[in-house]
């Protein structure tokens, strides 16, 4: 039988929303406890990444101003994921890393990363492949968005099908 568009569309999007839970379910809590804001979970994989950094090169990294940098630091600080200390280098200078506490912070949330490797892992060729064709394909619409966003221009709408896999 053949499916409608919409009935597809329908279809893809509740299964979706079936993976989000069921991914939801199978994950550690920790991201639910998570009291950070965006900037601030974003300051602290950078530095996790690779810290310890003077706050000019976070906010470097970040794209954001000097002193929102320093702001976003402090707030870690607070929560006891980084701590600030005299650069060795440069005593004028200070830096930033991550504490013991924000270091486990990091390594519970990239678990989610290796759950979703685990699961890769069992998957069987052929649907591999088609996950990574949907996953190109979904890639490849966002593209097109931000480069007509970009352009100025409305991204046109197909319905033509693309042989995203190579």
């Amino acid at each position: 039988m053949n499916q409608t568009r919409d009935e597809l569309d329908c279809e893809v999007l509740a299964e979706y929303r079936a993976l989000g839970l069921a991914l939801k379910a199978t994950s550690e809590p920790g991201w639910m406890e998570i009291d950070l804001t965006l900037p601030q979970l974003r300051t602290l994989l950078v530095l996790a990444e690779e810290g310890p950094l003077v706050i000019g090169q976070i906010a470097q990294r970040l794209g954001i101003g000097l002193s929102t940098g320093g702001h976003l630091v402090d707030r870690l600080v607070q929560a006891g994921l980084a701590e600030r200390a005299e650069d060795t280098e440069d005593r004028r200078r200070t830096v930033a890393r991550l504490t013991s506490k924000g270091e486990d912070l990091n390594a519970r949330l990239l678990n989610r990363t290796q759950h979703m490797q685990t699961l890769i892992q069992k998957m069987r060729e052929d649907e591999l492949t088609a996950l990574l064709q949907g996953i190109r394909a979904i890639r490849r619409v966002i593209e097109e968005e931000k480069c007509a966003a970009l352009a100025g221009i409305e991204p046109k709408n197909t319905d033509q099908e693309i042989d995203i896999v190579k």
